[in-house]
């Protein structure tokens, strides 16, 4: 699939969703501005400690997680009828249709994610950027596992979109709490945090990819 192609059907997709992006944008901001915050803004990533974690990721994690859960539910057939009708008519085989589908929810994610950070940094307690990037990426991997969902009906549609959100559990108990499981290199020394930060990475890495593969063979059957 070339570039334009992919770029034009998550453009068409993005247009058709201009009222969700203004809400899901808007309601990360109000979250962001009213979420309690109990401790000062951290400027080195691998500054805060377990209890600082839990903190700065539960909100903009599980929160913009919701977000992209339901807006990827949103692209099944049925809500954009034209557009579900240019698409199969298109000259796509089904997973790179799956790439050009699964952009738009991903952008939409990013620009509430982004949005939920910007707010915060406005009110002077922005989370470290690689906690943003954490919950970033537990985001798009959830929207990408909920995909799924809106590819099948009724009890399937309902059990991706509970995988989704256990996902996004997954992805927050291993950066929160990777670290108090075993023993600590002792050569890693002040930067231990590092291996929760890289098994979520891996994990939503992994969980994304996998789910992506899979909504391409369900839109090619």
């Amino acid at each position: 699939m070339s570039g334009s192609a992919m770029w034009a059907v998550a453009r068409e997709r993005l247009r058709a969703e201009r009222r969700t992006i203004e809400y899901a944008c808007a309601a990360a901001a109000i979250v962001a501005f009213v979420q309690p915050h109990g401790i000062a803004r951290m400027m080195d990533p691998f500054d805060a400690d377990l209890a600082a974690r839990n903190v700065w990721l539960a909100g903009p994690m599980f929160f913009c997680s919701l977000i992209g859960i339901s807006v990827a539910l949103m692209q099944g057939p049925g809500r954009h009828v034209a557009l579900d009708a240019c698409e199969r008519s298109a000259p796509l085989f089904g997973r790179e249709l799956a790439r050009g589908k699964a952009l738009a929810p991903c952008i939409v994610v990013a620009l509430a994610s982004l949005t939920y950070w910007g707010v915060e940094w406005i009110a002077g307690f922005a989370a470290p950027p690689t906690f943003f990037v954490l919950a970033l990426a537990a985001a798009e991997a959830s929207t990408l596992v909920a995909l799924l969902g809106s590819a099948n009906a009724g009890a399937s549609r309902s059990f991706y979109g509970l995988l989704a959100f256990a996902t996004t559990a997954l992805a927050y108990f291993s950066a929160v709490y990777i670290d108090a499981i075993g023993p600590k290199p002792v050569a890693l020394g002040h930067y231990n945090d590092v291996i929760g930060v890289s098994v979520e990475l891996t994990f939503c890495l992994v969980a994304g990819f996998v789910a992506l593969r899979q909504y391409g063979e369900a839109l090619a059957t």
